[in-house]
């Protein structure tokens, strides 16, 4: 019989637990008896589950499966739920016993790209928090399960792009994270030193990752622009400044565009 994919199986929760602002894990390795998901709101930590390792921040969540060591280590002061649960297969519902059937099911990081429905579905679970009552549990379940459709969802939008490796652009990827956030950035300049204009760059980075390069660089200064509006309390000027954008009211107009709310909105709802 042919292993379980990631669209076959649903998680099935356990209990839910919510960590705020925690400096430092009390046990340094722990082995749990179901499967555990940690996802990060704030702040990051490194992990290591068995050959997997990693850091883990803002976007991220790292999965264990059960009987497993996990070693973690806090690296900057950290906001997650940890997320206990089962596998099961959804019609007709019943829980997965035999793991070597979930092989195909990933181990360790995977990076949530759509970061408004991830937020989303974290502050709705945190307003759940620590009710439990099977009204409220169904709702977490549900909160879950979306988490987790998110995950399928992009990794099958990826899947399918069908694109061979593109050398130049993977190169071009990291040039674009390690750059993004100087404001002086220009997209002219980076298509040249690749040797393309900037339509052809525009073009093929497209057609490797889905998106173009400008919304790409737009997608990790906001990321920055959230995380520092709830890390810190940095006025918008200096994030700005720090996010490769010229002034905080530029950026302002930028943020509000995006998800719709001021970033001084964004800051008094979901800071904690």
């Amino acid at each position: 019989m042919e292993p379980y994919r990631p669209a076959d199986v649903v998680p099935q929760l356990v209990h839910v637990l919510y960590w705020d602002r925690k400096e430092r894990f009390l046990n340094e390795i722990d082995v749990y008896p179901a499967w555990v998901m940690f996802a990060v709101c704030e702040g990051s930590f490194d992990f290591k589950i068995g050959h997997l390792q990693g850091s883990a921040t803002n976007g991220d969540v790292v999965l264990c499966p059960p009987g497993v060591p996990l070693w973690r280590e806090v690296v900057r002061t950290l906001s997650f739920f940890v997320i206990h649960f089962r596998w099961t297969l959804p019609e007709p519902q019943h829980a997965i016993e035999d793991e070597s059937m979930l092989r195909l099911i990933p181990r360790g990081k995977l990076t949530l790209r759509d970061s408004r429905r991830m937020t989303s579905s974290y502050q709705y679970l945190l307003g759940l928090w620590p009710k439990r009552d099977k009204l409220h549990r169904r709702r977490q379940n549900l909160l879950l399960n979306d988490i987790w459709l998110q995950y399928c969802i992009e990794a099958e939008a990826v899947r399918n792009t069908g694109k061979p490796s593109d050398p130049l652009m993977q190169q071009a990827l990291r040039l674009l994270e390690a750059r993004a956030y100087d404001s002086r950035f220009s997209m002219k300049l980076l298509s040249a030193e690749l040797g393309l204009s900037p339509v052809q760059f525009t073009r093929r980075f497209k057609a490797r990752f889905g998106k173009t390069p400008t919304d790409y660089v737009v997608t990790l200064r906001l990321d920055k622009v959230r995380q520092m509006l709830l890390e810190t309390n940095y006025p918008l000027d200096h994030i700005a400044e720090q996010c490769g954008y010229e002034n905080g009211f530029y950026l302002s107009r930028v943020f509000s565009k995006k998800f719709e709310t001021s970033p001084s909105v964004y800051r008094s709802t979901h800071q904690m």
